[in-house]
C-alpha cells in the first residue's frame, strides 16, 4: 500500500480528530458574497469552523469531509452534513450555486487534484463558482516534513502541497474564468517573524 494512499491519508485526518477534537477554531476566512438562500457546498469543512459563519449569511449549506471524525464534530443543526470523497462526489450535476473549498486542494495528491476540479465543476450549475483557498510557496511551512511528492510535505500522516499561482491557475483551466490574488502577512513565533501566505481562486463555470 503506498503512502499515499487515500485511505491511508484518510486515517491520518481520524486519528488527529480523535486524539485533539476540534482542530481548527480562530476566526473564519473572509467569505464571499453571494446572495441568501444560494446553494452552498463546504468542500472539506473539517470540523465546522467556517459553518457558523456560511449559516449567517442565509445560504443553504451542504458540509462534506472524507473524515467521519470531523463531520461527528460539526454538529450543526441547519446543514445537511455528510461523509464523502472529494474526488467522487455523491451529488447530481449543476446542484450548486457555489462550492467553498479552503484547504481541501492542497491536502490531496497531485493525481486527485484534477480529480476534485472536475468533480467540482460538474456539481456546479451554471455561473457557479469556485472559491479555493491554499496555501503558497512562500509559506513559513513549506519545505517542512517529509518531501512525498514534488512541493508536497508529510506531517503526522497528513500531506500539504504548497502551490504557486501559475499551477494553481493551470489546475483551474476547465473553468472559464479565474481569479486569483495572494494574502500575506507576518507572525511572530519564539521572537522570530514568519510569513504565512495564501493563494485565493475564484473559479467560475
Amino acid at each position: 500500500m503506498s503512502r499515499l494512499d487515500p485511505g491511508v491519508l484518510r486515517e491520518a485526518w481520524n486519528t488527529d480528530y480523535r486524539k485533539r477534537g476540534a482542530l481548527y477554531g480562530g476566526a473564519p476566512f473572509q467569505l464571499p458574497d453571494l446572495p441568501r438562500e444560494t446553494c452552498v457546498l463546504d468542500l472539506g469543512c473539517g470540523n465546522g469552523k467556517h459553518l457558523p459563519a456560511m449559516e449567517g449569511r442565509g445560504w443553504a449549506i451542504t458540509g462534506i469531509d472524507a473524515a467521519e471524525e470531523a463531520v461527528r464534530l460539526c454538529k450543526r443543526k441547519r446543514v445537511h452534513l455528510i461523509i464523502g470523497d472529494g474526488r467522487h462526489l455523491p451529488f447530481r450535476e449543476e446542484v450548486f450555486g457555489a462550492v467553498i473549498g479552503i484547504h481541501i486542494l492542497g491536502h490531496l495528491t497531485e493525481e486527485d487534484r484534477p480529480l476534485l476540479i472536475g468533480e467540482v465543476k460538474r456539481v456546479l450549475g451554471e455561473g457557479g463558482v469556485f472559491h479555493c483557498t491554499v496555501f503558497s510557496r512562500n509559506d513559513m511551512r513549506c519545505g517542512k516534513g517529509e518531501e512525498v511528492e514534488a512541493f508536497t510535505f508529510s506531517r503526522q500522516g497528513i500531506i500539504t502541497h504548497y502551490f504557486t499561482e501559475e499551477e494553481l491557475r493551470t489546475l483551474g483551466e476547465p473553468f472559464e474564468e479565474i481569479c486569483i490574488t495572494t494574502e500575506s502577512y507576518q507572525v511572530r513565533l519564539s521572537g522570530k517573524l514568519y510569513t504565512r501566505e495564501y493563494l485565493h481562486a475564484v473559479f467560475s463555470r
